[in-house]
């Protein structure tokens, strides 16, 4: 059997990935033992809990406008299985690869880590604004995409010093 997600389900998976990422944006910082990198990946972070907080604010309208539309009940919307939906949402912005870090990797299997999130993530985006027509919340989503191809910009440039210095060790 198929089942069909509503404009509340994607909302709630946004959040879901946005939450995720927060976390491992944490998590990626605290591995880092130069100041600027840190930095920047809590500034990751706090720039997806902006996000989520978007997602929110737009489930918490959509609510009050079925509320007045019809008798809405939020809590029969999600699926019965709230971890199926968890699970969902993780597979569409192919946030399972944020496997918990284990303190092993190396600072550019972390960056480039985040920039695959990112670019999973801006691809379940771009998804979710073809399936919503033309909303009030799609151009908040496109904001949220440019916001995102931001922060790949950000990875990459941490990327780069690092991606230089193993090029010069291995000709050298």
């Amino acid at each position: 059997m198929k089942t069909k997600l509503g404009a509340f389900e994607i909302l709630t998976m946004a959040e879901t990935i946005e939450r995720d990422s927060i976390d491992f944006y944490r998590k990626a910082a605290r591995r880092f033992d130069d100041e600027e990198l840190r930095k920047k990946f809590f500034l990751l972070a706090d720039w997806e809990r902006k996000h989520q907080e978007i997602f929110s604010a737009m489930k918490k309208e959509l609510t009050q406008i079925l509320d007045e539309r019809t008798t809405f009940d939020a809590s029969s919307f999600v699926l019965s299985n709230p971890q199926a939906l968890r699970s969902l949402a993780s597979s569409a912005a192919g946030s399972e690869s944020s496997r918990e870090l284990t303190g092993k990797e190396s600072r550019e299997e972390i960056l480039e880590l985040a920039i695959s999130r990112e670019r999973n993530t801006i691809g379940f985006y771009y998804d979710l604004t073809g399936a919503m027509g033309e909303s009030i919340g799609k151009s908040k989503i496109n904001d949220i995409i440019k916001e995102e191809q931001r922060h790949i910009g950000i990875l990459r440039r941490a990327l780069e010093p690092l991606s230089d210095a193993q090029s010069s060790a291995r000709s050298s």
